[in-house]
């Protein structure tokens, strides 16, 4: 069963960031399964290039600097509000540019796959959508048969038929959560689910959601989960040990928590619980800082003083390879997410042997089930609770870390490429 020979077109939104979110490896792992199920694959971004000179016209796209010259935005709101971008430019990247770009976001299409670039088109498309409401066309120099969108985005290409992955409803569910204009969110979902031959959700939870939110039939929404890449293979603790040198961590004496520092991750009730814990393991905290990070370093002051930094380590954003070895080493991941869609966190930890304690609200029982110990999120003493559970039998630590190993195994690349190509063929 493969899709040999079909042209999938996929988004850059996400995978032009520099640090990663949870749909930039969403959209990574898509275009790499796409190409083991034999789909030919290319990528539509929205980078800066204005040259005829292919050397500086590369270095240009891979320029992280932002360009805003007005010509250039009143050049695109034209093209925007009349419906039609200027063709699609495919943009030739040498090997050398590939193996410099951090994630190697673009290492994957090094063979046949292709680079389009429109400057700053999700932008402009998202802006006409939202004032006009209209929605942007774009075109491929190429036969597109599938446009998959990895966030909800009012874009045509072509006459590619459409498939739109869903990932959550947070600003509908949680709305005093993030920083999201909930109407238009609200707008471009509705549109997405409209104008998709099917929509593809990362768990039964958001399905749910889905529907209650929106007049859609069911059997139109399509549950693939999120795989997980087994890394295991690349971790022992001698490994771990000299890795977690770096950051002055000894192996399996800290706590770790992995996520943006914003509301929806609930970190300040972690904080809290892990406040009134009597432990000599610090707490790990690794994300970039979000909305409100600010609150969240008060309170650190609040709660330990100055000396802070002695409980506590802020590592912020860090590579995939570091973050690796910081699950492997880690005596337990907490994860007190008030919502996730999927909850990629606690399914990674598990991989590397690493127990988890979480929240028993929205997916993450679903993607869990019996290979984790659940809490409240709203409660910082069932949190710690759940920590002291952990810290005092090593039993149930055990036991933990081998139904992960076990839980994992239903999110693998195997599963995921089957159902996602049963997807694709009901739409091909």
């Amino acid at each position: 069963m493969n899709l040999h020979g079909i042209n999938v077109l996929v988004d850059g939104y996400n995978l032009e960031m520099i640090q990663g979110t949870g749909i930039k490896s969403y959209g990574i792992t898509l275009i790499k399964t796409l190409i083991s199920l034999e789909a030919n694959v290319d990528i539509l971004c929205s980078r800066y290039t204005n040259t005829n000179n292919l050397i500086l016209g590369e270095a240009l796209f891979f320029d992280t600097q932002k360009y805003n010259g007005r010509n250039l935005q009143i050049k695109g709101v034209i093209g925007a509000v009349i419906q039609r971008f200027y063709q699609a430019k495919e943009v030739p990247v040498s090997n050398f540019v590939i193996k410099r770009d951090a994630d190697l976001i673009f290492d994957y299409l090094a063979g046949s796959g292709k680079i389009f670039n429109i400057y700053n088109c999700y932008k402009l498309a998202n802006n006409l959508y939202k004032y006009f409401p209209l929605e942007t066309r774009v075109n491929i120099k190429k036969k597109i048969d599938i446009w998959h969108e990895t966030y909800p985005l009012p874009i045509k290409v072509n006459n590619a038929k459409k498939i739109t992955t869903i990932h959550d409803l947070i600003p509908l569910k949680l709305p005093y959560t993030t920083l999201d204009d909930k109407n238009s969110f609200f707008n471009l979902t509705k549109n997405a689910i409209k104008n998709s031959e099917i929509i593809l959700t990362v768990s039964e939870n958001t399905k749910k959601d889905i529907l209650h939110c929106f007049d859609v039939n069911p059997d139109k929404i399509y549950v693939t989960y999120q795989p997980i890449i087994d890394n295991s293979h690349l971790v022992e603790n001698e490994t771990t040990e000299i890795n977690l040198k770096k950051y002055n961590l000894k192996n399996k004496k800290y706590i770790l928590f992995v996520g943006t520092i914003e509301p929806k991750k609930n970190l300040g009730r972690l904080l809290t619980a892990y406040s009134c814990l009597d432990t000599d393991m610090q707490l790990v905290i690794v994300g970039k800082k979000g909305w409100l990070w600010e609150d969240n370093i008060s309170q650190l002051e609040a709660l330990f003083g100055n000396g802070f930094n002695e409980k506590i380590k802020l590592l912020e954003y860090v590579s995939k390879k570091d973050l690796i070895y910081l699950y492997h080493g880690a005596f337990c991941l907490v994860f007190p997410s008030l919502y996730e869609g999927f909850g990629l966190p606690p399914l990674e930890a598990m991989s590397l042997g690493c127990p988890v304690i979480t929240s028993n609200v929205s997916s993450l029982p679903e993607v869990c089930g019996d290979a984790a110990i659940y809490v409240d999120p709203y409660n910082p003493d069932e949190i710690r609770q759940g920590i002291e559970k952990l810290i005092n039998s090593c039993e149930i630590r055990t036991q933990l870390i081998e139904s992960g190993k076990e839980r994992v195994k239903l999110f693998s690349m195997e599963n995921y490429a089957k159902k996602l190509c049963e997807a694709y063929k009901k739409v091909l």
